[in-house]
């Protein structure tokens, strides 16, 4: 670690050769540069470690673990941080320049603040193109979120409409334990619940600053195991949270109606449409030309 750093970066990895050198050139490109990155090899069979240490920053530590998961691995990414901050990022998605430094002043600001988030734009990995709507538009952000913890904390239960690249008091992270390993999916989502419900200000930037990758395949696609992670979620909040009765209730409530309030048949029925509608918006849900900071960001990682 940097003697001055103020922040560490986690990225947890695994066969990320394809994606790791454009996510480490977003973070070389941050106009805040008081920062470490902990790059956690989660037992990649490819050339992932290698390209994370061919980069020559002494910012930049590669820790290398045996396969375990993502949750596990950010946590011990966590574990490795000696920071009073942490910012998640994925190994297949970039931030915007101004990342680090908006989210580590919206903290700044508010010291009682346990976490700050933002949304991210969307990149078809397979064509390049840029959706017009971000990534959390699905789940509905409340606009604007609530400002007591305690609201906040009910409408987070109800749907995840924090985007999983945020930026967290290290101290928080230790108070809570971080993520939970059981969790294949959802862990994200857990780990902001429990930290909601230390009853401290979770904060939104009023701008998306970082960039996810659309990618076939992906755990995030699979509507089955979503499900099933979002009804484990709420099993935990039930049976292992000290917690009051309403939020359990709560819990049990939405965890009969299906994820996000909707039911086992709405899910299927998302399946089916979900094709189809992407033909349909073929051409008004992705812009003709990516935005411009979008292009200009995607210019500088290239080649990475």
């Amino acid at each position: 670690m940097t003697d001055d750093a103020a922040v560490t970066v986690v990225m947890a990895a695994y066969n990320s050769a394809g994606t790791i050198g454009q996510a480490i050139g977003s973070v070389l490109l941050q106009t805040r540069e008081d920062w470490e990155l902990v790059v956690v090899d989660d037992g990649s069979t490819d050339d992932t470690a290698a390209i994370a240490s061919s980069f020559g920053d002494e910012r930049i530590r590669i820790v290398r673990r045996q396969n375990g998961g993502p949750a596990a691995a950010r946590n011990a990414g966590i574990a490795a941080a000696r920071t009073p901050l942490v910012s998640m990022l994925d190994s297949d998605d970039l931030w915007l320049p101004g990342y680090l430094e908006t989210m580590t002043s919206i903290l700044a600001a508010n010291p009682d603040a346990v976490l700050a988030y933002t949304d991210a734009w969307v990149i078809d990995d397979e064509k390049g193109r840029v959706r017009k709507t971000t990534e959390m538009t699905y789940q509905r952000p409340p606009v604007p979120p609530p400002t007591m913890p305690r609201a906040f904390l009910v409408e987070l239960l109800k749907r995840n409409f924090i985007y999983n690249s945020v930026t967290v008091r290290r101290e928080a992270l230790v108070e809570t334990g971080g993520y939970d390993e059981r969790l294949r999916t959802s862990e994200d989502w857990e780990l902001w619940l429990r930290l909601a419900a230390l009853g401290r200000p979770c904060l939104r930037s009023p701008a998306a600053l970082a960039v996810h990758r659309d990618r076939r395949g992906s755990l995030t696609t699979d509507l089955d195991e979503l499900q099933r992670s979002d009804q484990a979620v709420y099993r935990i909040v039930q049976e292992d949270w000290e917690t009051d009765g309403e939020i359990r209730a709560l819990a049990r409530q939405l965890a009969a109606e299906g994820r996000g309030g909707r039911s086992r048949l709405d899910v299927s029925l998302a399946r089916l449409v979900r094709p189809v509608r992407r033909r349909l918006q073929k051409w008004t849900l992705w812009h003709r030309r990516p935005p411009t900071e979008i292009a200009r960001l995607l210019a500088a990682v290239s080649g990475r």
